[in-house]
């Protein structure tokens, strides 16, 4: 843990100059890579650096390496976190002096907007909308809304966040281990090679699940 903290504050002196800017705020970079990190798609940190630096033209080429070397880093721990189910999430004080729940939630939901895959969409699944409402409360969206949360519920909320984020990260896990259909055009002779491409013949491959 000592180690993270280390790398959190090395990225937060990098960042913190511009922050006023577009620039991301250290605990706004977790939210949103704990949202990258969790869904569908191919993971390039490179493409994310625009988001998270905001005005690029702010970082020389070589803290721009080096903020890219420590968000890899820090990545990797927040991973495992999520993959264990012990995810500390990265917090800094709001205006009145509590710990601020709801930049982190917006982080993790512009994640969302900016990724090439619309989870709901994939998703296909009321359930799945229904997990989110723990996110969508912590992050005001409901309030835009005219909809009456409780400070109670509003609590409640944003203690669930860390779980929120561990179980969209096992979820798509899941999906992505599902055993996968294959679907056959021509007919397929028994000694023919399988069409999963496992190198054996089919009948010594996915025949045997047929």
């Amino acid at each position: 843990m000592s180690d993270i903290l280390a790398l959190q504050q090395q990225l937060a002196t990098l960042l913190h100059p511009h922050i006023d800017g577009d620039t991301m705020r250290v605990d706004e970079v977790q939210g949103f890579m704990c949202a990258v990190l969790s869904g569908p798609d191919d993971i390039q940190l490179e493409d994310w650096m625009p988001e998270i630096l905001g005005d690029e033209n702010l970082f020389s080429d070589a803290q721009k390496a080096q903020i890219l070397e420590l968000i890899r880093q820090l990545s990797d721990a927040w991973a495992a976190q999520l993959e264990a189910r012990e995810l500390t999430l990265l917090l800094e004080d709001d205006e009145d002096g509590e710990l601020d729940y709801q930049t982190w939630a917006n982080a993790y939901l512009f994640a969302l907007d900016v990724v090439n895959t619309d989870w709901f969409e994939a998703a296909n699944d009321e359930e799945f909308e229904d997990a989110f409402y723990p996110m969508m409360v912590t992050a005001g969206i409901y309030d835009e809304e005219g909809i009456d949360i409780s400070p109670k519920e509003r609590k409640e909320s944003a203690e669930q966040l860390a779980a929120t984020a561990e179980q969209f990260f096992h979820y798509w896990k899941a999906v992505q281990n599902k055993p996968q259909t294959i679907f056959r055009g021509e007919k397929v002779g028994r000694n023919d090679p399988c069409p999963c491409n496992s190198g054996k013949k089919y009948k010594a491959c996915c025949a045997k699940e047929v």
